[in-house]
């Protein structure tokens, strides 16, 4: 990440907008769209924390009651970039303070200025994730020269990797560009893999920017990894006009060499898995969120770390299976032992050995609901974390099955994957 932060000088306001229960101009801030009143600051943006505006010469209280009327502020640079603020809050400053107003911006767009995060104006999303490309070609070359060939043999342009049209209008797609660049002696070619949202309507920075979560959720289930987007490009619906998203950026692992979900492999399958993504992604991105958080490597586990992936293994069987069958499944035990049933064709199931009634009470103890002193089957220390690296396998398998894979495709997803590492560490068992 860049550890220089990008300044930007020039006026800043508080657009006024027509109010919504009069339909008339609001006098507060301003008497009418175009007569703001304007002050001079500094926009600083940081890629790994809050932005800082600072306006100078206004009493560090003046602004408090003004800017929350809106969603956003705007502004313009010297450079005659225009730029609208989002999620702005007021930092407390000493009262009479008259030197600067200082505000913490939560997200910047460069290039357009909107009403509010849910205008709708934005027909196209173009995004980038540093790891994306791992994901669309690893795996996908059997001949150790094909890389080096095929590198020289695409053709110079754009290709459409991947299409999937879902049912709301939305269409995703994945795209392989390639850029030239001719020096005196020699020629570079350089590719990137981008993801891009395109809309049948104009949609607003709120709905795109949750898709490109949602992607980046199922990129990272993807690569066993957390993913994170690097660059957010907005298109205006009727002009095209190309907007920037400036916002606090998280990192990403870098993969392993093998990622869970393999392109090559599963192509055919990938539009299809991706539209169940979308269509369920509200019940299933706090199950998903649960798993890539406890992929991270730490340094210290602790009972938290298990609880919150049995609970999630709860939450699967309550939102996806519970009353499949017309039963209303509410005992944990019960329901491991029907996820165990359901995947006892895969592999790193078999080889996990998950016990439903040892989970359970260990589930039971750590949520407290067992005396301390009742008997139970409960594991601690080494035994617990190897029990959470199994329910792990378990949630993973749970969620490739919602996305529509057999068993079978499981199976080839979980060989020579992350889940087959964590498998081939397991504790050896004594019969």
């Amino acid at each position: 990440m860049n550890n220089h932060p990008l300044t930007f000088h020039g006026e800043w306001w508080v657009p006024a907008v027509a109010d919504r229960d009069t339909r008339m101009i609001a006098f507060n801030p301003e008497q009418m769209m175009g007569s703001e009143t304007k002050y001079t600051g500094t926009l600083t943006y940081y890629e790994n924390q809050d932005s800082i505006l600072e306006i100078y010469h206004v009493l560090s209280n003046f602004h408090s009651h003004h800017y929350k009327y809106n969603d956003v502020m705007w502004g313009r640079d010297a450079n005659g970039h225009i730029f609208t603020l989002f999620n702005v809050v007021i930092q407390d400053r000493p009262l009479g303070d008259m030197t600067n107003t200082v505000f913490d911006v939560g997200l910047i767009l460069v290039g357009e200025h909107v009403l509010s995060s849910e205008d709708t104006r934005f027909g196209k999303c173009i995004v980038q994730f540093p790891y994306l490309r791992n994901w669309a070609f690893h795996n996908n070359i059997t001949d150790s020269n094909a890389g080096a060939l095929t590198y020289f043999k695409m053709p110079l342009e754009s290709t459409k990797l991947l299409e999937i049209l879902h049912e709301d209008g939305c269409c995703w797609r994945l795209w392989q560009n390639q850029m030239i660049d001719r020096g005196m002696y020699d020629l570079t070619i350089t590719q990137t893999t981008e993801f891009e949202i395109k809309t049948s309507k104009p949609l607003s920075i709120w709905s795109y920017t949750k898709q490109v979560e949602e992607f980046a959720q199922f990129l990272s289930i993807a690569l066993y990894c957390e993913q994170n987007p690097t660059k957010i490009v907005m298109k205006n619906y009727k002009d095209g006009r190309k907007s920037v998203l400036l916002f606090k950026k998280n990192a990403s692992v870098n993969p392993e060499k093998s990622s869970l979900i393999k392109f090559g492999l599963l192509k055919d399958k990938l539009s299809p898995m991706l539209n169940v993504w979308h269509k369920n992604y509200d019940k299933i991105s706090p199950i998903s969120s649960y798993l890539i958080d406890s992929l991270d490597k730490k340094n210290r586990f602790d009972v938290p770390d298990f609880l919150i992936i049995a609970q999630a293994l709860d939450g699967y069987h309550k939102r996806f299976i519970n009353k499949k069958d017309g039963r209303d499944v509410r005992k944990y035990e019960e329901q491991i032992d029907i996820l165990l049933n359901q995947f006892k064709g895969v592999e790193v199931i078999k080889k996990c050995k998950i016990n439903a009634e040892i989970l359970k009470d260990t589930r039971h103890k750590y949520s407290h609901l067992y005396p301390d002193d009742e008997k139970s089957l409960a594991v601690e220390g080494d035994d617990l974390y190897w029990l959470t690296e199994k329910c792990k396998v378990l949630l993973t398998c749970c969620i490739l099955n919602m996305l529509g894979l057999t068993n079978k495709e499981i199976n080839l997803c979980c060989n020579l994957s992350p889940i087959s590492q964590i498998i081939d560490s397991l504790p050896l068992e004594i019969e």
